[in-house]
């Protein structure tokens, strides 16, 4: 199955995620962690966050506090860390909001100590969330995030706000109700009839998979539910970017649903999508982006849509994707006319059943989804904008002769 490396939490201001949002995406070997430009994470000072602390406590590291949303909430500045020790953050009934704000410049940053060692979980129903963020100037890194009722709660971590990195985080088992609320593993605010506002927001090195499907099941939605996603964000908002995630099994809609119209550019590059009901990746802009060096492959479980949808007329730099058994074909154009099934020159298109793509492919996430060694996706993508300097593990791009296509970089 897809692992996650339990890396120590970046303390540093070197330590955070290297993407100039407003124009280019510029590729450099700097260190297993990430390198957020101008936003100053780590050069605060530092909280504690343990199960076996108390929120009464000052949150230092020899008397922790016992929430993370606390500790973020009551104590952190702009430009602090919250540092979260390993163990289960057991909210109930209830929800982790996050509502303190960083600033231009100095983000607050909540991250588990080993990332994916800290799991924040809740037992709630109806349309609500495992996490709220409506802090602006804020990064959530490194947790598990999931919901243990049977009944279904719509959405794993919800996002009001702006100036928000989620980040090398596993959301899983978020269980839904298939109706018109919609909801996701990732979702911000807007998603739905009416656009939301949000900008300035980075979704990179996610794990996400059985949203509204259950261990060794079937999905639970029918081809009439489409707006559940694993990465949902209808937002009229600039710089939205989504790299390096890994996202299956997800029930009533798609991998990736990102944009709305009105629109501007977006960036999804270097994703690894598969097994998902209605479809791979859709995006619903009028202002277009790059699609680049993803990995989309046996979409359309239940819907028979597509690899890649866009909206008509809009233009799209497509570079360098693979696109395997998607069930509405590799492309296709919504609100439609005439959809696109070839894959474009740049691209390829492997079947990852003949061993020469992975370590090891399984279509139900249980597989090693590393490159083979002489994979055809090792130096074969797209290195201009929007190409991020590091993959899901934390090794700089590139690596050899070039960038890679998926979610990993080879190596080699």
């Amino acid at each position: 199955m897809v692992t996650i490396k339990g890396n120590p939490a970046p303390r540093s201001r070197m330590s955070s995620l290297l993407y100039g949002l407003a124009a280019a995406l510029v590729a450099a070997a700097l260190s297993l962690t990430l390198l957020l430009r101008g936003t100053g994470i780590g050069i605060g000072n530092t909280y504690y966050v343990s199960p076996s602390g108390s929120d009464s406590k000052p949150c230092t590291q020899a008397s922790p506090c016992a929430t993370p949303d606390y500790a973020v909430n009551n104590k952190a500045s702009a430009g602090d860390t919250v540092q979260v020790a390993a163990g289960t953050y057991d909210y109930g009934s209830g929800a982790a909001q996050f509502t303190k704000s960083g600033a231009a410049g100095k983000y607050i940053t909540v991250t588990c100590a080993t990332r994916g060692a800290c799991k924040i979980q809740n037992s709630s129903t109806g349309n609500t969330t495992v996490i709220e963020i409506d802090s602006n100037y804020f990064r959530f890194d490194g947790f598990e995030v999931t919901n243990t009722s049977a009944a279904a709660n719509n959405m794993g971590i919800y996002v009001t706000s702006s100036f928000v990195n989620v980040t090398r985080n596993k959301i899983h088992h978020i269980e839904i109700d298939c109706g018109p609320n919609g909801g996701g593993g990732i979702v911000t605010a807007g998603s739905g009839s009416v656009a939301g506002t949000g900008h300035d927001i980075t979704i990179d090195s996610n794990l996400i998979y059985d949203i509204g499907w259950p261990d060794g099941g079937s999905p639970k939605c029918p081809s009439s539910t489409v707006q559940t996603d694993g990465i949902i964000t209808e937002s009229s908002g600039s710089n939205l970017v989504f790299t390096n995630n890994i996202v299956y099994h997800v029930s009533g809609g798609w991998g990736i649903a990102a944009g709305t119209t009105p629109g501007p550019p977006v960036v999804i590059a270097n994703n690894l999508v598969f097994s998902n009901s209605n479809g791979g990746i859709i995006v619903t802009n009028d202002g277009g982006g790059t699609i680049a060096n993803n990995t989309v492959l046996n979409n359309g479980v239940v819907a028979a849509q597509c690899g890649i949808m866009t909206a008509p007329g809009v233009s799209f730099n497509f570079a360098n994707n693979d696109l395997w058994n998607n069930n509405g074909g590799s492309y296709c154009v919504y609100w439609g006319g005439n959809n696109d099934q070839s894959v474009h020159s740049d691209d390829i298109s492997v079947d990852p059943a003949l061993g020469t793509t992975f370590v090891s492919w399984k279509a139900d996430g249980s597989g090693d989804y590393h490159q083979k060694a002489g994979s055809p996706t090792i130096d074969k993508g797209y290195s201009g904008t929007g190409a991020p300097s590091i993959d899901f593990d934390g090794n700089p791009r590139p690596q050899g002769a070039g960038y890679d296509i998926g979610a990993y970089q080879s190596r080699n």
